[in-house]
């Protein structure tokens, strides 16, 4: 005997199982980025959502058949139960494949005949709790091409949810859906087809001792069960949010510590441990076996500096460290960084420089700081000093480099000429 079947009810097996394959993206591509036990959790979470969704759309599926003869579809209780197992160990196996960090063509083959496998066990278990008396036949060859569509499918489905993460941001919500819906044809191919295999003795009824009777599958379950997993998402969703925003968090307190660590908070310009750790990298010997190139250090301070911390306070000596940190980083063009080594001298280092490159490089400098400025109502001209020195010329040690460019050549004062000299 042959049946039909409830085009509503088909239609609602099939948004069941894009919603399942859709999951089954969501949480593979998720629970790659945790570790520790909230991967666990999440993957055991991901399978039960996944197994389930495959579940209902079985029973989903079966509740679309009309029986022939008008005959009530019934199951076994406990049979039906068992068949919930097998899908939730096939989700289980897909998402650890998707999850690992790599996979090889063979294992992911493996694993789509046990995922493929495992659906089919759960297909046809279903199947086997609907008992009826005499039992159902199935056509062998429509049986064996089911189990080839759910191996295929279950491939498909490993390399889709594999390569989803390697989409850009932009296009991964279409992609996943396009994939959701392209995996809802595969699984609902397969159940179909098993269905198919299945014929009906004419004088079968079904057996008294199935407690489960009715409608009770239809559309109830295909609107439970997309709840549910859409509730799983959600949930998922918040949960990976929350996450994301403790590591983003995380980094910005590790960056705070490490610009607290290498950066004056008040010039924003690095530090002393910075400028001794720059130094070290220029003087190393290059990567093709060639003598570190010859470089300049050059040296400004701030002449009053502590007569105005004194005087007028931190504050305004504070807005004096930024005046003139931004005119170093406005005038100072070839410096290839500058940094903050003392609380009132600024290091600088510059290619290897000759004379003539030493004042076209400083004259852009003295004419801007020659003029007066005002610094929080006060007007001022910025005096300050100047020494440099050079490697390897002034020698090969970074902390007496550092030393040697300290020791003031020139000063610039209000009276003092735009000329470098005892360079």
């Amino acid at each position: 005997m042959e049946g039909s079947y409830n085009l509503l009810l088909v239609f609602a097996s099939y948004c069941v199982a894009v919603i399942a394959a859709y999951t089954a993206i969501y949480f593979g591509t998720k629970v790659f980025e945790l570790s520790g036990g909230s991967r666990k959790f999440w993957m055991a979470a991901g399978a039960m959502c996944l197994g389930s969704g495959i579940w209902s759309m079985h029973f989903v599926g079966m509740s679309a058949y009309n029986m022939p003869m008008d005959m009530e579809m019934s199951f076994n209780a406990w049979i039906t139960a068992l068949s919930w197992v097998p899908a939730v160990l096939a989700s289980a196996l897909a998402l650890y494949v998707i999850t690992l960090p790599k996979a090889s063509a063979k294992s992911i083959a493996a694993s789509a005949f046990i995922m493929g496998a495992g659906i089919f066990c759960m297909h046809y278990t279903g199947m086997y709790a609907m008992k009826m008396d005499p039992p159902i036949q199935y056509d062998t060859l429509l049986v064996i091409i089911s189990g080839v569509i759910a191996v295929v499918a279950s491939g498909a489905a490993l390399v889709i949810c594999r390569k989803v993460r390697e989409v850009p941001e932009r296009y991964v919500l279409i992609v996943k859906i396009v994939a959701a819906l392209v995996m809802g044809v595969a699984i609902c191919g397969m159940h179909y087809t098993g269905m198919a295999a299945a014929s009906y003795p004419m004088d079968a009824s079904m057996a008294h001792s199935n407690s489960l009777r009715g409608d009770w599958m239809g559309i109830p379950t295909a609107v439970a069960a997309s709840i549910f997993l859409l509730i799983a998402v959600y949930v998922a969703y918040s949960d990976f949010r929350e996450i994301e925003r403790q590591k983003q968090a995380y980094r910005e307190k590790v960056e705070a510590a490490k610009r607290t660590a290498l950066y004056d908070p008040v010039s924003g310009l690095p530090n002393r441990a910075s400028l001794e750790t720059k130094v070290l990298e220029k003087m190393r010997v290059s990567e093709q076996g060639g003598s570190p190139k010859p470089f300049t250090l050059l040296y400004f301070e701030l002449n009053d500096y502590r007569h105005y911390t004194q005087s007028e306070g931190e504050a305004f000596s504070q807005a004096l460290i930024q005046r003139f940190t931004e005119q170093l980083k406005t005038h100072l063009n070839q410096a290839e960084v500058i940094t903050r080594s003392r609380s009132n001298g600024f290091t600088a280092i510059c290619p290897s420089l000759s004379k003539a490159q030493l004042q076209d490089t400083l004259n852009p400098l003295i004419k801007a700081l020659a003029m007066h400025t005002s610094i929080k109502g006060k007007e001022l001209q910025i005096a300050w000093s100047f020494g440099l020195s050079e490697f390897p010329k002034s020698g090969t040690n970074s902390r007496n480099l550092i030393r040697q460019s300290q020791q003031i050549r020139n000063e610039f004062n209000v009276s003092s000429s735009a000329k470098v000299s005892n360079m």
